[in-house]
C-alpha cells in the first residue's frame, strides 16, 4: 500500500468518527424474569463501560418451549427543564422481530445491529434449554439521527404471553454530544 494510499485511509477514519454527534452511555442494564420463575433455568445482564463505550452482554436458557411472545416496548427522554417525552411505543411479536418479517426501516436496523453480538441466530420457537448469549454487544452512535439533542433515557421491554409479563428489560443512558459537537 502506497503512502498516500495510507493517508486518505486514516484521513477517512478520522472525518467518519467526527461525523457522528453523539455518544452512548449506559447506566442501567437489567433484565429479569417476572411472573413465571419456572419458564428460565439461568439468565444474566452484564453492563460494563470500556472507553468511551457502553456494552452489554447476557445470557438466557428457558425450560420449555414458549410460543407466540409479543415484546411491549417504550423510550422516553428526559432533559433539564423540559418535560419527559416519549419517542415511541410499540407492541411487537418476537418471532416476526427474529424472522426478521418487520418492514419498519429502524426495527430491522436494530435487529439487524444487535443479531451480530449473538452466539445465534433465533429461530421460533425459542429452543429450551439451549443458551442464547449475547457479547459485548453497544449501541452503534451511527444509527441514531444528529438532531438528537443530549439527553438521559430510559428503554423498556416488557416480554409478554397472553398479556401475562414473562421478563422486563431495561436499559437507561445518556446521549451525549461529542466533544467539540453541539446540538
Amino acid at each position: 500500500m502506497s503512502l498516500l494510499k495510507l493517508n486518505l485511509l486514516v484521513l477517512s477514519w478520522m472525518a467518519e468518527s467526527c461525523l457522528c454527534a453523539h455518544v452512548v452511555h449506559l447506566d442501567r442494564f437489567t433484565f429479569v424474569d417476572v411472573d413465571d420463575h419456572a419458564l428460565f433455568l439461568s439468565q444474566s445482564a452484564v453492563l460494563e463501560q470500556d472507553q468511551n463505550r457502553s456494552y452489554l452482554s447476557g445470557h438466557m436458557i428457558i425450560k420449555r418451549l414458549v410460543n407466540d411472545i409479543t415484546l411491549s416496548s417504550t423510550m422516553d427522554i428526559m432533559r433539564p427543564r423540559r418535560p419527559e417525552m416519549r419517542l415511541y411505543t410499540v407492541r411487537l411479536n418476537l418471532y416476526s422481530v427474529l424472522n426478521n418479517g418487520y418492514k419498519n426501516k429502524f426495527i430491522r436496523m436494530l435487529y439487524n445491529n444487535y443479531a451480530g453480538f449473538l452466539n445465534t441466530r433465533p429461530k421460533c420457537p425459542l429452543k429450551p434449554n439451549f443458551n442464547y448469549s449475547l457479547t459485548r454487544a453497544y449501541v452503534d452512535e451511527d444509527l441514531l439521527p444528529d438532531l438528537l439533542p443530549e439527553c438521559t433515557y430510559s428503554f423498556r421491554v416488557t416480554f409478554e404471553q397472553k398479556s401475562k409479563p414473562l421478563a422486563h428489560m431495561q436499559l437507561d443512558g445518556r446521549l451525549v454530544a461529542k466533544v467539540g459537537r453541539s446540538n
